[in-house]
């Protein structure tokens, strides 16, 4: 979003120190440690929490939450299953800056992994957001086939955000911490993620987590994207 916007660029560098304090709240690391003068890039390949929020500081609460939602996040994708849920983006209506700063790491709201997978989709179409299915073509009984095209639902970023953010991605997986997911004699982009689990009523549980991956590949003409994600391992 920041991209798309023009408020950082891939090789922009801020000051990591380890943590950010807005109000009561500390935000660390999740390694717990200070890792100096670091590139918008290197922010995806180690996970900075307070590079996440640098970002969103640079491009403001109410635009983040306005490309939030045009990411499909917060609503029914519409995927032809009626257990479906919205997920809940409700969070960035809120009030004060804790709100956008922990959305900005992906805590804080929530996303089925449909969304996730819809979302990274739009960055391997070159920024347009794709309505997902899971029927191809319906046979009538007359003999006839409805076969089920592709339904672009609107062009989320530009194709030069989408293309930078890819390279960065494909950093994570070569340099990052998405080393295991390369595949020699291709380009992969991909992002780890690790969420804590959240508790009914507020806040969340101890050492509850969901690890994920999710990428796409080849970069240069990708034939799929998907996550592969584990409830608490």
């Amino acid at each position: 979003a920041a991209i798309d916007a023009g408020k950082v660029s891939p090789a922009m560098t801020y000051e990591d120190v380890g943590s950010v304090t807005i109000g009561p709240y500390t935000i660390k690391n999740s390694d717990g440690e200070a890792h100096g003068t670091q590139t918008m890039t290197q922010v995806l390949e180690n996970s900075l929490n307070p590079g996440t929020i640098f970002v969103v500081r640079q491009l403001g609460a109410e635009p983040f939450a306005d490309y939030v939602r045009q990411f499909g996040f917060g609503e029914k994708t519409g995927v032809e299953l009626d257990t479906e849920a919205t997920g809940d983006a409700s969070s960035l209506d809120k009030r004060g800056e804790i709100w956008s700063a922990t959305a900005s790491f992906g805590q804080g709201i929530s996303a089925t992994p449909i969304q996730l997978v819809t979302a990274f989709g739009a960055l391997a179409n070159g920024g347009k957001l794709m309505k997902p299915t899971i029927i191809a073509e319906m046979r009538h009984p007359d003999g006839t086939v409805t076969r089920n095209e592709p339904k672009e639902v609107r062009q989320v970023v530009t194709k030069r955000a989408a293309s930078l953010v890819s390279a960065m991605l494909v950093r994570v997986v070569e340099n990052g911490h998405g080393k295991r997911a390369a595949v020699p004699g291709y380009y992969l982009a991909g992002k780890t993620g690790t969420a804590q689990v959240a508790k009914p009523g507020g806040g969340y549980e101890k050492d509850a987590f969901i690890g994920s991956f999710v990428g796409y590949a080849p970069v240069d003409d990708p034939g799929f994207v998907m996550l592969v994600k584990f409830d608490r391992p």
